[in-house]
């Protein structure tokens, strides 16, 4: 895990970096510690059925190995909470997870059922064990990092109470950094990367029903790629410039940089509706309006302080770009621009996850596990993000285009890997014979066909709803 770089040419003024990080790591430790337990217990439990004395004794050692794994990658995640940044691989970390992937692949390509079941049982103890590692490792640092004086106990309550006010952070070169604070958003993060891992470990471990098994599975992992964010705004008042990140997993994260001279105020647009106000942030302007991403304006409020997130992100553009407030009220036809492609994102997603579901509920899914179905489970994850994003762009066009795509030109891009993976996952599952009829190809091929499809359905819906909420949204006015 690396952690962001920091700016040494400028000097912190106000704020705090990592502000309720000790806090964050209380909740982390203990999602790591409950993931970490049943995916134990469950591949215990399928070891001493099997029987086997040898699976126990690797299963033992790979415990050792994991624990001790799990508390030096205890460290980072103390280091991402305190500087309140993304979680990124390093290429060694990157590398051994490739190998560790590559093993399982080898070893449930056996022929030998009981074999297969002892392998997967044994190589889901190490990262079990890494879990419980970093658990009892993160329950230790923090309970060691607490002080002990009345002041700054009482420092440590104000940071519980107000978890959810955003952490304003402002630096000598006129650049204010607006972010939810280490508590408001690392348990998140953090939390995602275990759905991630649960999604896979429901599909390779749980004796479920095919179609059960692959919903679970898919419905997990994606709910934890999306989950598995950050987001920060970066105000820099020199340029006029509104820098906008959102982190996360392959084509997940985005950045946009807008020129914030064309408008000259922040508006509050309020919708009335039968259940309630709906209200949007846009800057605004002669000829044009942005709305600002749902993710970062939809957001709770601290009822003993009075203090809203939305009033503290306006605050701070406000300040930083020298704009106007305003508050307005429109109806639904006034908010056509920012209700017709946040309609049509949200009816095209839920259309994705319906046909998925369909999809894996009525046609025929491999039973057991296979290299075919973890090679495609991972080929889903990468490629469906790009596909998601190109769904949107298409239901709703004036959704702004991300930054991130021009970064990597001379490198290849997930979605590309992830339809290689996918094309060898179908190709896996037919037998090599030498005459073979097409009909008999297209039948064995089926079942993966069909898992990869209901995955890649669910797994873009459920992106094109995490990106509607992400992306700002682009109207000119004529």
């Amino acid at each position: 895990m690396q952690v962001s770089p920091s700016h040494s040419q400028r000097q912190l003024v106000s704020g705090k970096v990592g502000w309720g990080w000790r806090q964050a790591t209380l909740p982390i430790s203990a999602n790591f510690f409950f993931a970490g337990l049943l995916i134990l217990m469950v591949a215990i439990a399928q070891l001493v059925r099997i029987g086997e004395s040898t699976f126990l004794e690797i299963a033992s050692l790979a415990l050792l190995v994991g624990f001790g794994i799990g508390i030096y990658l205890a460290k980072s995640v103390v280091n991402v909470c305190q500087q309140n940044s993304d979680y990124l691989f390093s290429r060694s970390q990157l590398i051994g997870i490739t190998a560790y992937w590559l093993v399982l692949i080898a070893g449930i390509s056996s022929t030998s059922e009981t074999f297969v079941k002892g392998f997967v049982a044994i190589w889901w103890i190490l990262p079990a064990a890494i879990f419980i590692g970093i658990s009892g490792s993160l329950a230790l640092r923090s309970g060691k990092s607490k002080p002990k004086t009345k002041t700054t106990e009482k420092k440590q309550i104000l940071e519980a109470v107000s978890a959810d006010v955003l952490n304003v952070v402002t630096y000598s070169d006129q650049t204010v950094l607006v972010s939810p604070s280490s508590l408001g958003q690392q348990p998140r993060q953090f939390n995602s990367l275990v759905l991630i891992v649960l999604g896979f470990f429901f599909w390779s471990m749980l004796d479920l029903s095919p179609n059960l098994r692959a919903i679970a599975a898919i419905g997990l992992t994606t709910s934890g790629m999306t989950g598995f964010f950050t987001w920060q705004a970066q105000l820099r008042s020199p340029e006029k410039v509104l820098h906008i990140r959102f982190s996360g997993l392959w084509g997940i994260a985005a950045e946009y940089a807008i020129n914030v001279k064309p408008f000259s105020c922040l508006s509050i647009v309020k919708l009335q509706e039968a259940g309630g106000e709906i209200s949007w942030m846009q800057l605004s302007g002669n000829n044009s309006d942005l709305t600002i991403p749902l993710a970062m304006t939809i957001l709770a409020s601290n009822p003993k302080e009075g203090i809203s997130q939305n009033d503290q992100l306006g605050q701070a553009i406000r300040e930083g770009f020298h704009l106007a407030k305003q508050e307005t009220e429109r109806d639904s036809l006034g908010m056509a621009s920012v209700l017709l492609p946040q309609g049509a994102g949200i009816l095209a997603g839920t259309a994705f996850i319906i046909l998925g579901a369909l999809l894996l509920f009525i046609f025929p899914l491999p039973t057991n596990l296979s290299a075919e179905s973890a090679i495609a489970w991972l080929g889903v994850c990468l490629v469906s993000p790009e596909i998601a994003r190109f769904f949107l762009q298409l239901v709703a066009p004036n959704s702004l285009q991300s930054d991130r795509s021009s970064y990597s030109k001379n490198h290849l891009q997930s979605w590309e890997i992830g339809t290689a993976i996918l094309l060898i996952s179908a190709f896996l599952s037919t037998q090599p014979t030498a005459k073979i009829a097409p009909l008999v190809i297209f039948t064995q091929s089926l079942p993966i066909i069909t898992l990869i499809l209901g995955w890649l359905s669910i797994s873009i819906g459920v992106c094109i709803l995490a990106f509607v909420r992400r992306t700002p949204l682009w109207n000119t006015n004529y």
